[in-house]
């Protein structure tokens, strides 16, 4: 009975302990967030560059799991190349063994003091944050440290629960590996493998496995070489999982991932085997009596050499894995950027939606060129291509919809919060544009139907009115995907004189009109097409003026530029005092 009621503690500690490793990941995530967002922009075509970047993101979040299965998602979306991303994926690994020397401290312990209990306590210190203060950057914090406290509390019990290395549960546990099954390597490897994928975490394996060290149930610190390399092919299931719903470019980084995982712990494999008995015994003889640093270090230099030594043989792998996964043809009902995937991290999927929604507003523009070009020229031949965009244009609309309502339920932060009430806007502006290219086709077609035709002098004004609306449609969406309000007062003078222009056409339509130069028929499609792009322009001037009012208020806008002004001015103040 004894042995069953320790088994179930110790499952309760692994329990705790899994927790915790996800809610600090998650803490992390979110803490970090713009930062993360920052080292996704920095990928280039150096594939050093990105092998530190890997490291670097990995370290912030401490889940290599959740960096893959981003990096497929942004392979997917065609952020990076799938190079780009294998030179991420090979940094990830190496960036993640950096918890195994933090849960390795938790075996220090000296007379009364026990270091385990000391990282424990920061739990506390995050629960405190969080009942006591509403401070914003302080709770961005307490998720890491309560479950980074959940960690040590969760190996504790665990330990606690094992007992020493001469406890009976330890004793009864520690029979299954001295079992001669049990050494063999590529049992080990495979045990490794299903143990973490079970548990969907090599860093949560690892800190089993130190725990399973540090109270004797491995005597042999080589067993757990092998279960660690197992551990680090197990991880790729995440990823794989991630890539089934994805274009071929996830599917090549799921697959990369994958496959340099199993040549590494092969490798290695082959080398341990081979050189085992001195191996075991260098790394006995460096950490004696602590063999968690020993997996910890054997886990950092495992990685770190066989990482750098596919980085050099990178473009033949990605070129090996390019011909396996074959590119399927696009379909037009696609999302190029947003993803369900980088929900995980908010600070990216809001990246990620900005990007779908600036190819948006690409799109709608495109198609107010060509059916305003249709209604100059009287031509309909881009009639079927402006239907499939607008086809588009409504598709995205509700992805992006969808999306951020999905990243409104797992973001905690107040400005995202009010930046994606600002986006709501902006996406239903985007839309109406193009409906208004569809209304400009639908008045071309009407026109042709009933042989009705504008003058000369009504084209030159209409084109008029429409080169004006391009220019502040440049300015605009510049003053949007910058956030920058330097172009403000010249968007909104640039409306005002579209304004005027379109008052202009319309009484001189009138006078045309009195003196016969038109016959009334053609008063409708004129009135039609002036209203079409008057609402085009003020569609134009909401999502300029988005960066600084929720709803594209000109006048909040501006009155939110001159507290800032005046914020900064009284600061400056200030600090010359």
């Amino acid at each position: 009975m004894e042995i069953i009621m320790n088994l179930l503690l110790m499952l309760g500690g692994v329990a705790v302990f899994m927790f915790g490793m996800k809610q600090m990941s998650s803490g992390l995530e979110r803490s970090a967030g713009s930062g993360i967002r920052n080292l996704f922009k920095k990928f280039n075509k150096n594939r050093v560059l990105n092998y530190g970047i890997g490291i670097g993101a990995t370290a912030l979040v401490q889940s290599s799991s959740a960096t893959s299965i981003m990096t497929v998602g942004l392979a997917h979306a065609n952020i990076v190349t799938v190079k780009q991303g294998a030179g991420f994926i090979l940094g990830a690994k190496v960036g993640t063994t950096l918890t195994a020397f933090v849960f390795a401290l938790s075996g220090i312990s000296k007379g009364g003091f026990n270091m385990s209990y000391v990282f424990a306590a920061v739990a506390f210190v995050g629960v405190f944050i969080v009942f006591s203060t509403s401070n914003e950057t302080l709770n961005k914090i307490a998720p890491f440290l309560i479950g980074f406290g959940m960690l040590f509390i969760g190996m504790e019990v665990m330990e606690t629960a094992i007992g020493g290395a001469d406890s009976t549960l330890s004793i009864e546990l520690s029979k299954v590996f001295k079992y001669d099954i049990m050494q063999n390597p590529f049992l080990l490897i495979i045990l490794g493998i299903l143990f973490t994928g079970i548990i969907q975490s090599s860093t949560a394996a690892t800190g089993v496995f130190i725990a399973f060290l540090t109270t004797g149930v491995i005597n042999s610190v080589d067993q757990s070489f092998f279960l660690i390399m197992g551990a680090n092919i197990g991880t790729c299931s995440d990823g794989i999982m991630a890539s089934l719903t994805t274009n071929a470019n996830g599917k090549r980084i799921a697959l990369f991932h994958l496959l340099t995982s199993v040549i590494g712990a092969l490798s290695f494999a082959i080398i341990l085997i081979i050189f085992r008995t001195p191996v075991t015994s260098l790394f006995n003889g460096l950490f004696p009596g602590k063999p968690q640093f020993s997996l910890a270090t054997y886990n950092l230099i495992y990685n770190s050499i066989y990482t750098l030594a596919l980085l050099i043989f990178i473009d033949p792998i990605v070129d090996f894995i390019t011909k396996v996964v074959k590119d399927k043809q696009e379909k037009l009902e696609e999302v190029s950027y947003i993803d369900e995937r980088f929900l995980k991290t908010p600070a990216v999927a809001i990246e990620q939606a900005l990007r779908e929604l600036f190819d948006m507003a690409t799109l709608a523009k495109e198609n107010l060129d060509r059916s305003f070009a249709s209604l100059i020229n009287e031509d309909m031949s881009e009639s079927k291509k402006i239907a499939e965009v607008e086809y588009r244009i409504d598709f995205l609309t509700n992805k992006l919809t969808s999306f951020f309502i999905k990243i409104s339920s797992v973001t905690k932060f107040a400005g995202d919060e009010k930046l994606i009430g600002g986006l709501h806007h902006v996406t239903n502006d985007i839309e109406r544009l193009g409906d208004y290219a569809v209304l400009l086709v639908k008045e071309t077609s009407y026109m042709k139907e009933n042989n009705v035709k504008f003058l000369e002098q009504t084209k030159e004004e209409l084109n008029q009115i429409y080169g004006y609306i391009s220019e502040m449609f440049d300015l605009g969406f510049d003053a949007f995907t910058t956030r920058r309000t330097e172009n403000f007062k010249t968007i909104s003078n640039i409306h005002k004189e579209i304004k005027k222009l379109i008052s202009s056409t319309r009484n001189e339509h009138v006078l045309r009109l009195s003196s016969g130069m038109y016959p009334v028929e053609v008063s409708k499609s004129i009135y039609s097409v002036l209203f079409s792009l008057q609402r085009v322009s003020d569609h134009i001037v909401n999502i300029a003026f988005s960066v600084r009012s929720t709803t594209g208020s000109r006048t909040e806008a501006f009155q939110a530029i001159e507290k800032e002004k005046k914020k900064a001015d009284s600061a400056e103040q200030s600090s010359s005092m």
